[in-house]
C-alpha cells in the first residue's frame, strides 16, 4: 500500500487569523458537587507508523466549526476487511453519541469529524481481541488542528495516540500524550510555521 502522510485527508488549514480559540478546560463540566469521571489514557501502545488513507466513511458529531474540531481517524491496518465495532460517548451528558459495526475494507479508513467541545470515551472493540477504551479530552476539540489515531492491527490489538498541528491558534499550548508502559509520555507543542505543510506532532 502507497504510503500516505498524516492526515493527507484533512482540509487545509485556516490562516490562522483565530484567536482565543481554546476555551477553559473546565468549561461546561457538571455542576459543583459533582465528581468528573475520570478519562482513560488518550493514548495507547506504540504507534509509530499510520498509513490511513481517504475514509470509507466518515461521521459528524456536532455543527462544523472551525474553532471547535478534532478527527478520531481509525485505521483497519490489516489485508482482510473485517468488523470493528465502535462507541462513542459524551461524558458529561453520559450519552452514546454513535455505536456501529461498520465493516473495514482492507486497509480501510473510518473518519469521526468532532465539533461538539466535550469529554468522550471511544470504545474500539476488534472481533478477535480484547477491546480499547480511548479519553478524547474537551480541549483536543478546538481550532488546532489534530486527530486521534487509532490503528487496529493484524492480531486485533489496538494502538492509538494524538497528534496535533497547533498552527490555527494565536494561543500556545502544551499537550500531552496519555498512554500504558508502552510508550513515552510527554509533552511538546508546535508553534505556527510561516509557510509550507505543518508536521504533526504529538499531543
Amino acid at each position: 500500500m502507497r504510503r500516505r502522510e498524516l492526515l493527507s485527508f484533512v482540509p487545509a488549514l485556516l490562516a490562522g487569523s483565530l484567536s482565543g480559540c481554546l476555551d477553559g478546560v473546565g468549561a461546561g463540566t457538571p455542576s459543583t458537587g459533582t465528581t468528573p469521571e475520570p478519562l482513560p489514557p488518550s493514548g495507547y501502545g506504540s504507534l509509530s507508523e499510520f498509513d490511513a488513507g481517504d475514509p470509507f466513511e466518515t461521521r459528524q458529531i456536532g455543527e462544523p466549526s472551525p474553532a471547535h474540531h478534532h478527527r478520531i481517524v481509525v485505521w483497519n491496518d490489516d489485508s482482510e476487511r473485517r468488523p470493528v465495532s465502535l462507541r462513542l460517548r459524551d461524558v458529561s451528558t453520559d450519552d452514546v453519541v454513535f455505536a456501529f459495526e461498520p465493516t473495514f475494507p482492507a486497509y480501510g479508513t473510518l473518519l469521526v469529524e468532532v465539533f461538539r467541545r466535550s469529554d468522550y470515551v471511544l470504545d474500539v472493540d476488534p472481533p478477535t481481541d480484547d477491546g480499547r477504551l480511548l479519553g478524547i479530552r474537551r480541549d483536543f476539540v478546538d481550532c488546532n488542528d489534530s486527530a486521534t489515531h487509532v490503528a487496529v492491527r493484524p492480531d486485533s490489538s489496538v494502538r492509538a495516540r494524538v497528534v496535533s498541528t497547533a498552527v490555527a491558534c494565536d494561543v500556545g499550548s502544551a499537550t500531552v500524550e496519555e498512554s500504558d508502559s508502552e510508550s513515552q509520555t510527554g509533552s511538546t507543542s508546535a508553534p505556527a510555521e510561516p509557510s509550507g505543510t505543518p508536521t504533526p506532532t504529538p499531543r
